[in-house]
This record gives structure tokens, sequence and C-alpha cells, in this order.
């Protein structure tokens, strides 16, 4: 009898090994793809939360300028500011008697009160019937009128005067001069630019964020973009209130100034209070969310969930 030879292991065990280093390049390659892309969603979102800090920070330069310029709001600042660039109640109080003279003896029914540097007219029974107190309120009235439609053409009365932006008095003429209408315009422009900017970048960086970081991080872009305004206009509000002398004119010029100040930092700081309750608020509303689920019940777990409908409803053989 021939002996059967045994069974060879020779192809039962003939396995293909698993090398550990394929395990490492698939790996590998996945956190150089997801990787890479994670860096560059990074980038994108940190690109359109900085433009939506620079375009919140010109929008409120934008805004408050228009609401310092508004007809409403421009008259105060611009009265105030032209009776300290003109002097104009030491000029009534000098010139007047001498308009009123003329004014008596003339046919004439328009006159201007001498050295003036506006081109204001006053009528015949003006001068005659108003007192120096109303005489001022009235100049100041209208000259207000003239600088706001004029600018800073409004003090060149014959065309050729210049102005030295260096001086005191340039510097007063030049700043007052800016608020007008076409100031008004422009901020009213740029306010609806920017503005569209603002939503569209915000529109972004809450796209690319999830759940409660879309909050938070809106939130932070926000204060971020308003803070440097504080802290300009702040410095400007408490520097000005501490130039100038005891004169009158220029304590009301003074004070006209910082109410101005006052609204773009009113604007910047509304801005900050609201990004830190989107912040605080999206903390408070993550970590909720977080507790409730945290105490949610789990489901039960079942055995061999996938032969339960063989064990309770069986197939009858045929």
């Amino acid at each position: 009898m021939t002996a059967s030879p045994g069974p060879s292991w020779s192809g039962c065990c003939n396995l293909t090994p698993v090398h550990p280093t394929d395990e490492y390049d698939r790996t590998s390659l996945r956190d150089r793809v997801y990787g890479q892309a994670t860096v560059t969603h990074e980038g994108r979102r940190s690109l359109v939360g900085s433009l939506f800090t620079i375009s919140i920070f010109l929008l409120l330069v934008s805004f408050s300028v228009r609401q310092v310029t508004a007809p409403g709001n421009a008259t105060g600042v611009l009265q105030s500011g032209i009776a300290v660039v003109t002097d104009v109640n030491q000029l009534v109080a000098d010139d007047a008697p001498r308009a009123r003279d003329l004014a008596r003896n003339s046919d004439d029914q328009v006159f201007a009160l001498p050295g003036y540097p506006l081109d204001i007219a006053l009528s015949r029974s003006e001068l005659l019937d108003l007192d120096n107190e109303q005489l001022t309120g009235l100049i100041l009235e209208r000259s207000a009128a003239l600088v706001y439609a004029d600018g800073l053409r409004a003090f060149d009365r014959t065309g050729e005067q210049s102005f030295n932006r260096f001086s005191s008095q340039g510097l007063i003429e030049l700043a007052v001069s800016q608020v007008s209408q076409s100031t008004y315009d422009r901020a009213t422009i740029a306010s609806l630019i920017f503005a569209l900017a603002t939503a569209a970048f915000g529109a972004l960086l809450t796209a690319s964020a999830e759940g409660w970081g879309r909050l938070k991080g809106l939130g932070l872009a926000t204060a971020v973009g308003a803070v440097p305004g504080v802290l300009v206009f702040g410095a400007l509000y408490w520097i000005v209130g501490r130039l100038g002398g005891g004169d009158p004119f220029e304590s009301d010029f003074r004070e006209i100034t910082r109410a101005v100040f006052q609204v773009p930092l009113r604007n910047f700081g509304i801005v900050v209070v609201t990004g830190a309750v989107m912040v605080a608020g999206s903390l408070g509303f993550s970590f909720l969310d977080r507790r409730l689920t945290r105490a949610a019940p789990e489901p039960p777990a079942t055995d061999n969930p996938g032969y339960d409908d063989f064990a309770t409803d069986p197939t009858p053989a045929d």
C-alpha cells in the first residue's frame, strides 16, 4: 500500500502579508489632502473676517459723517464755528452803528456788513429794527446756510483769497467748511456702499462657520472692527475738551466740536457692545446646547438588530 502524502500547508497559508506602511501611506495622504483643504478654508475665512472688520469700520465712519452733516444737525456746528472764525459778535458791535447810519442816509434796500468775510445781505429794515444780538443771530443763521451750500468757497468773496491751512484760523475754516451739503451727499453714497459690502462679507463669514460658531465669529469681527473707532474718537473727544480758552465763542465751539466727536464715539461704542453681546450669546447657547445634548437619554441597544424581523415574525415553511 502506498502511503498518501499529507496535506500541504503551502497553499492554505500562502497569504498576502499586510504591510504597515500601506496603512501609514493612506493616513498620510488623507492628512495631506484634507489638512490642506482645512488650511485653505481657514485662510479664506480669515480674509473674509478682515474685510468685514474694515468694511464695518468704514461704514460707521461714513454713517457718522452723514449724521453730523445732515441739514438739521449741521446748523449748530456751522453757527458756532463761523462765530469763532469771523468774531462776528465783536464785528457787529464795531460796525453795525456805521451800517445803520448808512441805511438811514441811503435809498438802497440791501446792505452788507463791512469787514464780514461772508457775502451776507441785510435789508434796510433788518439793520434799523434789530438790535446787535438779534442782528448777530440773523447773520450767523444766513452764514451757516451759505457755508453749508458752498463749503470753503463761501469764505472767498473775490475768488482769489488763499487760505493758510497750517494756521489755526485756516484749520478752523477748513473744518467748518466740511460741514456742507456736498459732504453729506458723499457720506450718504459711501454709507450705502459700505453697508452693502458689510452685509456681503458678513454673509460669507457666517457661511464659512458652523453651529454657534457663526454667531461667535460674526460678533467677534464686529467688535474688532469697532474698537479702533472707540479709541480714536474717544481720544479726540478728550483732547478737544482741554483746548481753547475762556472766551464764550471758543467755549461754545469747543462744546460743539465735542458733540460732533460724540456722534461717532456713540456709534462705535454701540457696535462694540453689540458684538460683545453676540459673542457672549454664542458661548452661552453653545454651552446650553452641549448640556442638553449630554442630558438626552440614549435609545436602548438591541442584540442583532438586523435579525429582529426574523425572530419575531418567522416565515412559515412551505
